[in-house]
């Protein structure tokens, strides 16, 4: 289950953005180098940062196949805990000012930086994971169908589970994340209607650790696991290292 969900989401991420510098090719030559001033592709990530083994790590899986197919000069850039919108603004801005086209913000909570950023360099393409309320024309938002991709892991779920209870454990109780636990759901009853889903958010909001904290997810996962279930599917980002650690 856990395998399933994972490589479908680093895929669909990394394909996204592939397409996302296929559209910019006009920044680089046909051989690689860099043109109009051009530096390459760089990317900010959103909390958790690399390594999180979710959705941090399937963007720079996007971002290393950026550099070998295009040629492209990359850069990624962490996160700081605690961070304000405008520290976001800040990493952006110094992006586009070190001639890195295009940079994108991996997640949601980039939008209301990148909008300011986006139109102090109008000549800079950004991209932005998982929000499409930026109406500007130098803005690409990459957005997904999470809830179809959940809903095979919710088919997976209702006919793996031996005990009729499976559990869903969210990050944050936000509308990205419902999408998830919706077409969770929705396969799982679709598939057996008498099975029971436990369902649980972490945090109300990123900021108290809902996508950062594997001992939240841990706790979560343990709990879910003593009301019986024996299939968890988690959509926490580095959490969700706590909810395989409680599985495991």
């Amino acid at each position: 289950m856990r395998r399933i969900s994972r490589i479908t989401v680093a895929g669909a991420a990394t394909a996204s953005l592939a397409l996302a510098l296929a559209a910019c090719g006009g920044t680089s030559t046909d051989s690689g180098s860099e043109s109009k001033g051009d530096k390459g592709l760089a990317i900010a990530y959103d909390v958790g940062g690399k390594g999180d083994q979710s959705f941090n790590d399937a963007a720079y899986a996007g971002l290393e196949q950026a550099k070998k197919e295009f040629g492209y000069e990359t850069a990624d850039v962490e996160p700081t805990d605690g961070e304000t919108d405008a520290d976001k603004e800040q990493r952006l801005s110094s992006l586009a000012k070190q001639g890195y086209n295009p940079v994108v913000g991996i997640g949601y909570a980039y939008a209301s930086a990148m909008k300011n950023v986006a139109e102090k360099y109008p000549d800079t393409t950004f991209g932005i994971v998982d929000d499409a309320t930026i109406e500007t024309k130098n803005v690409a938002d990459l957005v997904f169908n999470e809830q179809e991709a959940s809903y095979l892991a919710g088919v997976a779920a209702a006919k793996s589970t031996k005990t009729n209870t499976v559990g869903f454990v969210g990050g944050v109780d936000v509308p990205l994340i419902h999408k998830f636990q919706a077409g969770y759901e929705q396969g799982v009853k679709d598939t057996d209607p008498k099975i029971k889903v436990v369902s649980q958010y972490l945090t109300q909001t990123a900021e108290e650790g809902g996508f950062s904290s594997p001992d939240k997810g841990k706790t979560a996962a343990e709990g879910q696991i003593e009301k019986k279930a024996d299939v968890v599917y988690a959509a926490a980002g580095l959490s969700g290292q706590g909810v395989i650690e409680a599985a495991a």
